[in-house]
């Protein structure tokens, strides 16, 4: 059960504009959400930054994922874990390769840039950086934008993880 309540619509005109701005972002509500309603102010900073990440950064949006999904798995993230998994599979992520970003999968299936980044990714998890030999085959493999946006997508989910982890936010049941 989450610490804090779930905030319904019709709570505040504030709750109700930021709940049609999720919806018009092609998303549904979710718990995260409705936790972080319980301060509306917090609830749009979010989603600027959560709108960037999804629609705005230079990845591709298979990278995208992948990069998520190894980070949420490193960090046991299970809720972000089951709602990326789901779009990973909508952007066109392989099944074997979402499969194998569970701990201790091979990366063998994966392209140079993809290892890479899920690389990174899981170093991040343990470390909160790279060592230079990561960094290095970044700079060698990603543009310096690239490099940026793949390093704030990867820090974004370390957020929704502590915001998820510290207020245990309940997966949703139909996404179960």
């Amino acid at each position: 059960m989450a610490r804090l309540p779930l905030v319904p619509a019709g709570t505040s005109p504030a709750v109700d504009y930021l709940y049609a701005e999720v919806e018009r972002l092609g998303r549904p509500v979710l718990n995260l959400y409705s936790v972080l309603a319980n301060q509306p102010p917090a609830l749009a900073a979010f989603l600027g930054m959560s709108a960037y990440v999804r629609s705005g950064s230079s990845l591709d949006p298979r990278l995208r994922e992948l990069v998520i999904l190894a980070t949420a798995h490193e960090l046991g993230q299970d809720y972000e874990v089951a709602h990326h998994t789901q779009a990973a599979a909508r952007v066109g992520v392989e099944s074997v390769k979402v499969a194998a970003l569970m701990l201790g999968g091979s990366l063998e299936d994966f392209t140079p840039d993809e290892r890479c980044a899920i690389d990174f990714a899981r170093q991040v998890a343990h470390t909160r950086s790279c060592d230079e030999a990561t960094f290095s085959r970044l700079q060698s493999l990603f543009s310096t934008e690239k490099i940026v946006d793949l390093v704030v997508t990867t820090a974004w989910y370390h957020l929704c993880a502590v915001i998820l982890g510290s207020l245990r936010v309940e997966l949703e049941a139909d996404a179960r």
